[in-house]
C-alpha cells in the first residue's frame, strides 16, 4: 500500500506542476509601467471631456470647500477651463480659471476683470509627472482603471485614473500647499473648446 500511495502521490505532484506552468497563459494580463500608463491620455483618441470638481482651497490662512465643474482639450492642443463655486460667511462666491499652452486666466469675486500668469497649477488636461508610481486596478463609475500616482511640473503630487480600455482619464486629483482639486470626468468626445478671454477684460 505504502507504494500505491507514494506513487499516486508522485503523479498528483507531477500533475499539479503541469497544470501551474499552463496557468500564466491564461493569467491577468501584466498592466503597463506608471510612466506609460500616464502617457495614454495623449495618445487615445480622445479630443474634450468634461469633469466634475470637489476642492478644498486654503489661501491667505482661509480655508473653504468648492464645487464646480469644467472640460478639458488635449487635441490640437491641450487647454483647460473650470468654473467653482463656494459660500463664505453666508455670501455666495464664483471663481473661473482657464489655462492655454503656458498661460493661466483667473477672474476672482474681488475682481471684476481677469488676470493673467504664467501656468504653474495643475493642469487636468495632462497627466504628465515624474517619480510616478503604479498603485493598482481600480473599478470607477466609468470603468476599470489603472491607478497612478507622480509628481507634476511643480513637484506637487497627484494621483490619476485611467481607462484600460482606452486610455481615457477617468479622475484626477492633486494636492499644492494644503489645496486639493479632485476631478472626475464623465463625458467625451462631445466638441468642447477653450478659448482665452477678449483681451479687453484681461488686466494688465
Amino acid at each position: 500500500m505504502g507504494d500505491v500511495k507514494t506513487s499516486a502521490g508522485a503523479a498528483l505532484a507531477v500533475g499539479v506542476l503541469m497544470m501551474t506552468a499552463c496557468a500564466p497563459a491564461n493569467g491577468p494580463a501584466k498592466p503597463p509601467t506608471a510612466s506609460e500608463i500616464l502617457n495614454k491620455p495623449d495618445q487615445a483618441t480622445l479630443k474634450d471631456a468634461h469633469f466634475t470638481l470637489v476642492a478644498h482651497i486654503v489661501s491667505g490662512g482661509v480655508a473653504f470647500d468648492a464645487t464646480g465643474d469644467g472640460v478639458i482639450v488635449t487635441k490640437p492642443a491641450q487647454a483647460s477651463k473650470f468654473t467653482m463655486a463656494t459660500t463664505i460667511a453666508g455670501q455666495s462666491l464664483r471663481f473661473e480659471e482657464i489655462i492655454i499652452g503656458d498661460r493661466e486666466y483667473d477672474l476672482a469675486p474681488d475682481n471684476p476683470r481677469w488676470t493673467v500668469k504664467a501656468s504653474t497649477s495643475s493642469n487636468p488636461s495632462s497627466f504628465k509627472g515624474t517619480d510616478a508610481v503604479y498603485l493598482g486596478e481600480d473599478t470607477l463609475a466609468q470603468g476599470k482603471a489603472w491607478h497612478v500616482k507622480a509628481k507634476d511640473a511643480s513637484g506637487s503630487p497627484f494621483e490619476a485614473w485611467v481607462r484600460e480600455s482606452d486610455g481615457y482619464p477617468l479622475k484626477y486629483a492633486s494636492t499644492t500647499q494644503g489645496s486639493t482639486f479632485t476631478a472626475t470626468f464623465d463625458h467625451f468626445n462631445t466638441g468642447q473648446t477653450v478659448a482665452a478671454p477678449p483681451a479687453s477684460d484681461v488686466q494688465q
